[in-house]
């Protein structure tokens, strides 16, 4: 596929699209023989990384059928996701990780474990019946599928757990009531980002600096949920700051009811109400995961300030280089994959091609 006019940066390129990876971009004098399609002028982005969603549009990662799913993810804009467990039963656990993953629409990179081995004093929308201690033989249950896993580093025999399990896949800190020298800990075992920051751990605190604290000095990844409602502008542009578009990733933590109108619904086995775009457990105030599509965190990381460039960054480069998939994955740059969005100068989202081929055209 040749994909004329559209705006790289702030030049205008022509790319040329074969075997599922970006083959060639030239400029717009460079002849190129064959059929052509004009992008318009569209601003192109690499495909968006969701490192952190649970479901949407009424669809769950606990329901174990990917191929829908994944459908909603690419129409949204998300062409690759590591689609997020909730805190359930093993058996529930091991029929996600074991179910298939070849399905069109979003890539499956893998599968983000949230809990089950984390804090019954911050569970957030978490189910306390099913936190359990750490376990390397639930791990190996599982299987290579999983590519990170969210963790409460006070638990014991933890350090031991993430000093094992980290050399397979990205070990998150989140759902935490781990202080400063235990959250030092588990990164030294290993651990190397946190999970929803701000969100679900203590505080930072000039003389309880806790994990966020830990963090920033350590360097770690940091994902932050940016759907405006869960992280307020100011801490959001904080953590941009204290991490860098280099080491904050935007997540969306989107929940099954994400898309779908106001009302009553159930996401993990518990009630959660949605509201105006938010949603909250149906007995309590605690807000239960997002309604916002990657895409959306990125307009409202750039509506508050952040440069374009680099929210861009923490939705794809900055996810792909925390999964060591950076060599083929967020950059659209000759080698990579040809996962690209097409999106208007109001970054309204025109088209959505994966694998080097339109998946929606709305040009």
């Amino acid at each position: 596929m040749i994909l004329r006019n559209v705006k790289l940066g702030t030049e205008y390129k022509t790319l040329v699209l074969e075997d599922g990876k970006i083959k060639e971009i030239l400029n717009p004098c460079q002849e190129i023989s064959g059929e052509s399609i004009d992008a318009k002028g569209c601003i192109v982005i690499p495909g968006l990384i969701d490192v952190h969603t649970h479901g949407r549009e009424g669809m769950d990662t606990m329901d174990a059928d990917f191929s829908p799913l994944c459908d909603a993810y690419a129409r949204a804009g998300t062409t690759s996701v590591l689609l997020t467990t909730m805190t359930l039963g093993i058996d529930d656990l091991l029929r996600v990780c074991h179910t298939p993953t070849n399905v069109a629409g979003a890539h499956i990179l893998g599968i983000h474990l949230e809990g089950p081995y984390i804090s019954k004093d911050k569970l957030g929308a978490q189910n306390p019946d099913f936190v359990r201690a750490p376990s390397l033989s639930d791990m190996e249950a599982f299987g290579d599928i999983v590519k990170m896993i969210t963790v409460a580093p006070e638990l014991e025999g933890m350090t031991d757990f993430i000093r094992r399990v980290s050399a397979k896949c990205v070990v998150s800190i989140g759902h935490t009531v781990a202080d400063y020298d235990e959250t030092i800990a588990a990164i030294e075992a290993g651990a190397n980002c946190l999970t929803h920051t701000f969100n679900a751990m203590p505080p930072f605190l000039h003389r309880a600096p806790g994990p966020i604290g830990a963090g920033v000095e350590k360097r770690i990844y940091a994902q932050v949920i940016g759907d405006g409602f869960h992280v307020a502008r100011g801490a959001l542009v904080s953590a941009y700051r204290m991490f860098s578009a280099e080491r904050m990733v935007l997540i969306s933590d989107s929940i099954a009811p994400a898309g779908l109108p106001d009302g009553t619904y159930s996401s993990g086995g518990l009630a959660v109400n949605v509201k105006g775009g938010k949603i909250h457990l149906a007995d309590t105030n605690t807000i239960a995961g997002s309604s916002s599509t990657l895409l959306d965190c990125v307009r409202t990381a750039t509506s508050f300030g952040i440069p374009f460039e680099d929210a861009v960054r923490m939705a794809t480069l900055t996810p792909a280089e925390m999964l060591r998939m950076d060599d083929h994955k967020g950059k659209v740059a000759v080698g990579y994959d040809a996962d690209l969005l097409l999106l208007d100068d109001e970054l309204n989202l025109k088209a959505v091609l994966i694998d080097g081929e339109f998946y929606t055209n709305n040009l």
